[in-house]
């Protein structure tokens, strides 16, 4: 039984940690540490056009951990709305960060198999 345990420890090993901090995760929401509500693209044009500050557009996305999968003609048209360089890079920069990420648990899923260990 034991042996068995261990078994499926060392193949779903960092499925089970994932499934643990998700958990976490949701009870961090229901103490109130949630994550404020993502900031939409066109709540990042509407700023723009009231000439909020960059950075603080930047903050705003920051702080709400969304991730914006644009193309290189939708950042174009952003720009050409007049939305500033500075929140089209941390817009592009948040998808590259987030491809990152999801490789590096892909790799160590990869790796987590039992010829790993």
């Amino acid at each position: 039984m034991i042996e068995a345990c261990q078994k499926l420890l060392l193949k779903k090993g960092p499925a089970l940690i994932l499934l643990i901090w998700l958990v976490g995760l949701t009870g961090c929401a229901t103490l109130g540490f949630k994550t404020p509500d993502p900031v939409t693209v066109g709540q990042v044009i509407q700023m723009s056009k009231d000439n909020v500050p960059p950075e603080l557009i930047v903050k705003k996305m920051r702080d709400s951990q969304s991730v914006y999968p644009l193309t290189a003609a939708q950042l174009a048209e952003l720009h050409d709305m007049g939305v500033a360089d500075q929140v089209l890079n941390y817009m592009q920069q948040t998808y590259i960060d987030a491809q990152r990420r999801e490789q590096n648990a892909d790799d160590w899923n990869a790796m987590s198999g039992p010829t790993f260990w």
